[in-house]
């Protein structure tokens, strides 16, 4: 009898004891399917926020704004996937937890690529304008640089317009009597004054004045017979020449006939001889006399 409770209880002792193991194989078998669960979850959640990052980074924006906004959310996405990644002994709640930030993130990065989209746009429009309006601004400086050309082509044929100009002049050398009386020569030892007679044209636009034209001889050896009174230069453009003689007219617009004439106190060499007549710094007439 004694014997029989022994073994009955040996008995209760080992099933107890089995059952125990089992119940621990148990245990363990699902706690090892949970932690797996746990780091698959782990997974799945820095997985899809590297791949929100990759969206994120391939945003580039057309400001520099905006580029420093996606620089600062990738940043704060680098930090949450190095939080999951070293998450130790996670239970349900903290991956919930931050199964929450992930979808947060996700519309966040949908919202972003969406304003980057529209910023782009706005901006690819705004280029467009300013290529048009660059196109447009460089034509109308085109065609400044025609008006201007133009402008300054036509105020060159105003100014020429306004200058008086010759229809007539005849150069001769004369020997001029005891009595003043001129007597047209070809001979140059007996000419003792050169003349210069010009017709000054008709110009509706020149302005009426007293306006001065000066005689220029040019010998045949390249010399110029300057005059002998005080006053022997002139300017013409920028450069000082002189000049043989001057007379003085009075312009109204229209023809007006007159001469210049120098007298010559010395006898002039054989040759072609070549007269200028200059009016407004410029010349307007040239003339030749041949003495023999």
């Amino acid at each position: 009898m004694s014997n029989d409770s022994s073994a009955k209880r040996q008995k209760t002792v080992i099933g107890l004891l089995i059952a125990l193991v089992l119940a621990l194989g148990f245990f363990a078998l699902n706690r090892n399917s949970e932690v797996q669960n746990l780091e698959e979850e782990k997974a799945i959640l820095v997985s899809e926020l590297e791949e929100y990052k990759r969206d994120l980074i391939g945003q580039v924006a057309a400001n520099d704004s905006m580029n420093s906004y996606i620089i600062a959310e990738t940043a704060r996405l680098n930090a949450t996937i190095e939080e999951i990644t070293n998450l130790k002994n996670a239970s349900q709640s903290e991956l919930a937890k931050y199964r929450s930030q992930v979808n947060d993130l996700r519309k966040m990065v949908a919202r972003l690529s969406s304003q980057v989209d529209s910023v782009n746009k706005a901006y690819a429009v705004l280029g467009e304008a300013k290529r048009q309006v660059d196109e447009q601004l460089g034509s109308e400086q085109v065609k400044n640089a025609e008006l201007n050309a133009e402008n300054t082509k036509l105020s060159g044929k105003v100014t020429t317009a306004l200058k008086l100009q010759l229809s007539a002049l005849e150069a001769t050398a004369v020997r001029v009597s005891s009595k003043g009386v001129e007597k047209p020569t070809t001979s140059a030892s007996k000419a003792n004054r050169v003349k210069a007679c010009f017709t000054v044209a008709q110009n509706a636009i020149a302005e009426s004045s007293k306006r001065t034209l000066y005689m220029r001889i040019n010998t045949p050896d390249g010399r110029v017979l300057p005059s002998q009174s005080e006053e022997r230069s002139m300017k013409v453009g920028s450069e000082t020449i002189y000049f043989s003689a001057k007379t003085e007219i009075v312009y109204e617009g229209k023809q007006v006939q007159s001469c210049a004439a120098f007298d010559l106190n010395s006898t002039l060499k054989p040759g072609t001889y070549t007269v200028e007549v200059f009016s407004d710094n410029a010349k307007i007439g040239t003339s030749t006399l041949v003495l023999n």
